[in-house]
């Protein structure tokens, strides 16, 4: 995991499980088991998987890219 200048960057060497938040904003490429909740933009490359809960202001996803779960966009679902 990588953070810079208010951007926190997963590799697609990484996996995660558990709950990951981030205050703005969040580029994924990895596996994610579990819950992801981003204050600002997420984007979702095309190696990432996510299994689980996705809590963002706003999304992008690129084709490829694998979602089983639970996507809820907008400021104010993050704390649910």
């Amino acid at each position: 995991m990588q953070t810079k200048d208010d951007v926190t960057i997963l590799s697609p060497y990484i996996s995660l499980e558990g709950e990951l938040w981030v205050r703005d904003k969040a580029i994924v490429n990895c596996h994610i088991q579990g819950k992801i909740r981003v204050g600002g933009k997420l984007e979702i490359l095309s190696e990432a998987v996510i299994e689980g809960e996705v809590y963002a202001q706003a999304i992008e996803i690129d084709s490829g890219a694998t979602i089983n779960g639970r996507i809820v966009i907008g400021k104010n679902k993050l704390n649910s």
